[in-house]
């Protein structure tokens, strides 16, 4: 679904939410902090009682003393309301009996306490005051979603009535973490507009801080409450998927089919399993990629209406607390402990060695100026976005970053596998009291990395200023095996971004251009498409490449950086969603010559086309394939 629709859909949500506000109860609890490690109800003889209340409460997203907002919550008879809604979660095969109270003032309509694989319109209406019971048998192992709405058209839930329903193969016991985002807001689409994103009921910097120990396996399901997709990126680590699913039915890969990602998006009301193993200790980050859902204070214009946000909002900087770094909302901090760390500088000496700097660009007729990214030896003048850093697969590199701005900036370099120290995250990454310092005015970084695996990364501002970002500062990173020589006649890059703060009137990017100049290529020649997306908050990129109106073929090849299983790196239709923080592989052999339209289009407004002639080799054409 798109994000308009989405946006229509949640506002529905939110004017319910506003007419619903008196309640029958005469006090408002305090809704706690749900966790999700204590399974609701009473499980015995294979048999689940269950007891459930719908009522208003008062949520502290932060702090327990601090800002305090009236939602609909989820609690279990007897016990506070919770948020996310209580836990429930039994083996496979077991009878559940589920009583759920109304004492809202209006009719609810609860989805998803039903067996599984389930249907979305398989809903209990319940009137104000009323109870209602069902009883089902639990089937297919899975991680679900249940929610309540007072709209019967409501496919999302409504505040913070949903909750995880996990079903566990019977006789296992999982150590497992699962994680709920929800959302509340108000007054969508106006300059009052307000909103807060959770993960189990806090937003960052008070989500739960996480710790892992060295080595040892983390499994995590991921539930999405929501009706926005996010995409979320894990620092450090590559993590496998293990399955997905929509909330109603699960589909869980096999050996052949498990794939490896940093970055994953989980749609409305979806969720996805995954497996990770902490190889390097010290401090980490899993947040959502969309700048407005992991910064503090800032929205995107278009949640504002026409007339764009107020100014503050596209205009945020850093924090100066060191406990938020500037990050708000969908932020989970790790902590993996093991062995001290041994800081790699002084263990080994770099093999290659790079000078980044940052440095004010001028405007250009179709790019705003700002910082941009010099490459010594590479580019000769600031760019609109940073050039191509090829280093190679098992090399030592050390990449100094200089900053010649009149501000601090720190870089991640994002998917890549390198020790904490060196992650990006000013004031959080490192261990112990090795924690990275911000790269300040005049001053520089040296980041040391020695990458794993070859494939195509991302560098960019980990500074949480949106006009750092949308002035260009991010590029491609590409890590090639040994031997090999990055030739941009044949390995095509097609970086993302966006020219401004404001997507409803500042263009998509590409390459730093909103007017892509014409590329030719030769038919019988294979390429390598890189494709990265490293908007704000473009989630939902839709690519294709199309010769006369219809869809080529392209081959698949790798997924943040990570190779894709055999099942399926395969010839298929050159289409692909790229969401903010992935980067795609293909490899494209062009047969018959003509004018090919790479399209990008984003569901929240701008599309970007590159035009490319695909030309014969004795075509005089020809010598411009060759074009730096």
């Amino acid at each position: 679904m798109c994000r308009c629709r989405l946006m229509l859909s949640y506002l529905c949500v939110l004017l319910l939410a506003g007419l619903c506000s008196a309640d029958v109860a005469l006090s408002k609890p305090q809704i706690a902090e749900n966790q999700n490690r204590t399974a609701a109800g009473h499980l015995a003889n294979g048999s689940l009682a269950l007891h459930l209340e719908l009522r208003r409460g008062i949520w502290h997203p932060e702090t327990n003393d601090g800002r305090a907002i009236e939602v609909s919550s989820i609690a279990e008879e007897g016990h506070a309301p919770q948020a996310p809604g209580p836990l429930v979660r039994v083996p496979q095969g077991t009878q559940v009996q589920a009583f759920v109270h109304n004492l809202l003032s209006a009719t609810a309509y609860v989805h998803g306490l039903h067996q599984h694989p389930g249907k979305p319109d398989d809903m209990m209406q319940i009137a104000a005051g009323a109870t209602k019971s069902v009883t089902f048998l639990t089937s297919e192992p899975g991680t679900y979603l249940y929610w309540a709405s007072t709209s019967k058209d409501d496919t999302s839930g409504e505040d913070l009535m949903s909750g995880a329903f996990i079903v566990d193969p019977p006789g296992s016991a999982v150590a497992d973490r699962v994680f709920v985002i929800q959302v509340w807001g108000k007054d969508l689409f106006q300059p009052t507009f307000d909103a807060v994103l959770s993960i189990n009921g806090k937003a960052w910097p008070y989500t739960e801080r996480l710790h892992a120990q060295l080595g040892e396996p983390e499994q995590w399901r991921v539930v999405n409450a929501t009706p926005f997709e996010h995409p979320m990126h894990l620092h450090g680590f590559y993590f496998n998927i293990d399955a997905v699913g929509d909330g109603e039915v699960e589909h869980r890969y096999n050996d052949a089919e498990r794939r490896m990602a940093v970055t994953e998006v989980v749609a409305g009301n979806h969720t996805f399993d995954m497996t990770w193993v902490p190889g390097r200790e010290g401090s980490w980050l899993f947040h959502c990629h969309l700048l407005d859902h992991m910064m503090r204070d800032f929205r995107p214009a278009w949640l504002y209406g026409p007339n764009g946000p107020p100014e503050s909002a596209t205009h945020m900087h850093h924090a100066d607390d060191p406990n938020a770094l500037g990050m708000g909302e969908l932020v989970l901090g790790i902590t993996v402990t093991g062995e001290p760390q041994v800081i790699p500088a002084k263990a080994s000496l770099p093999v290659s060695e790079k000078h980044l700097y940052i440095r004010e660009r001028k405007a250009s007729p179709f790019a705003p100026g700002g910082p941009g990214f010099y490459l010594d030896g590479v580019s000769d003048k600031v760019g609109t976005v940073g050039p191509p850093l090829v280093i190679t697969r098992g090399e030592r590199t050390a990449i100094t970053v200089h900053n010649e701005l009149d501000e601090p900036t720190s870089i991640h370099w994002h998917g890549l596998e390198l020790e904490s120290y060196y992650d990006g995250v000013a004031g959080w990454s490192g261990a112990g009291q090795n924690t990275t310092p911000y790269v300040r005015p005049g001053e520089s970084f040296v980041a040391y990395m020695t990458p794993p695996r070859s494939g195509t990364f991302i560098y960019h501002t980990h500074w949480h200023n949106v006009i750092q970002l949308t002035s260009g500062l991010y590029g491609p990173l590409i890590v090639l095996d040994p031997g090999q020589k990055y030739d941009p006649a044949t390995d095509k890059v097609f970086l993302l971004g966006r020219g401004g703060p404001n997507e409803f009137k500042d263009p998509l990017m590409l390459n730093g251009s909103a007017q892509p100049g014409l590329m030719v290529l030769l038919t019988g020649q294979k390429y390598r498409f890189r494709f990265v997306n490293i908007t704000p908050s473009d989630a939902h990129l839709d690519t294709s490449l199309l010769l006369n109106g219809k869809t080529v073929k392209w081959r698949a090849v790798a997924k943040d950086g990570a190779d894709l299983p055999a099942s399926q790196a395969i010839e298929r239709d050159a289409t692909q969603m790229i969401s903010v923080g992935e980067t795609y592989d293909y490899e494209f052999s062009p047969k018959d010559p003509g004018n090919y339209e790479l399209r990008f289009s984003s569901d929240i407004g701008s599309v970007v086309t590159q035009i490319i002639a695909i030309v014969p080799r004795a075509d005089p054409f020809s010598v411009f394939a060759a074009k730096r």
